[in-house]
């Protein structure tokens, strides 16, 4: 499994979430095809067991690969997540696979934005509609916030997760706010299409932030699957 994950994370440039059944997500998967066709698109276990055999002409590389838990460990904090967040296993998987591939989360369709609303810390809107121009030049640069982010944000997680309980609240508490300012500099990154109010186009997640209750219960190597997430909404 770890073989595969090393042959896998370098070339990644999203995962992506989806209910094949939904309308417009069959178009936006087509979309998708013809904009990553040199780059690979990530897809979570569970979206290749439900639609594997759907949608297997996008597979092998096309633009979408098979990505996998490089260790057991992670498959678990998985459904902790979902327990935790109470939101759709698919989701909670996604978000994991997603900060330990260091990739944004791209979402199709509407089904998960409700969840997803209610994990951001942060969104970023824009007004009108995106060119294809557009679209290239931001999902690039969600590329680059969740790699920027990652490494300070996992040696945060792993700090944390080794304090003494009797310590922890208020050092979680600062490190928090911490990261949501710096997730705030961060959407300056988006300026060129950003806008006060509507639509929503991307939602910062902070894994952290998500499992603060259960840091105890966590593992440094679950530590990988602490970063922050930029999901983009991906409705071209």
């Amino acid at each position: 499994m770890f073989a595969r994950y090393a042959a896998l994370v370098k070339n990644l440039r999203g995962i992506v979430l989806f209910d094949l059944s939904e309308e417009n997500v069959s178009e936006a998967i087509k979309w998708l095809a013809s904009r990553f066709k040199y780059r690979n698109l990530g897809l979570p276990p569970t979206l290749i067991e439900k639609y594997g055999g759907e949608i297997g002409k996008y597979l092998g590389g096309n633009p979408f690969r098979k990505i996998v838990y490089p260790i057991p460990e992670l498959e678990k904090l998985s459904s902790i997540v979902s327990e935790e967040a109470k939101i759709p296993y698919e989701l909670s998987e996604s978000l994991v696979l997603a900060s330990t591939y260091i990739s944004p989360l791209l979402v199709l369709g509407n089904k998960f934005i409700r969840f997803i609303e209610k994990l951001a810390v942060e969104t970023v809107r824009v007004c009108g509609k995106l060119n294809v121009k557009q679209w290239k030049l931001h999902l690039r640069i969600a590329d680059y916030t969740v790699l920027d982010f990652y490494e300070k944000s996992v040696l945060e997680a792993m700090q944390l997760i080794a304090k003494p309980h009797v310590s922890l609240e208020k050092e979680l508490n600062t490190i928090l706010e911490i990261r949501l300012k710096r997730i705030r500099e961060d959407t300056k990154r988006y300026w060129r299409i950003k806008c006060s109010e509507g639509t929503s186009f991307l939602y910062y997640i902070d894994m952290l932030n998500v499992l603060k209750n259960r840091i105890k219960q966590l593992s440094e190597n679950h530590s990988v699957a602490l970063s922050i997430i930029p999901a983009v909404h991906v409705a071209p």
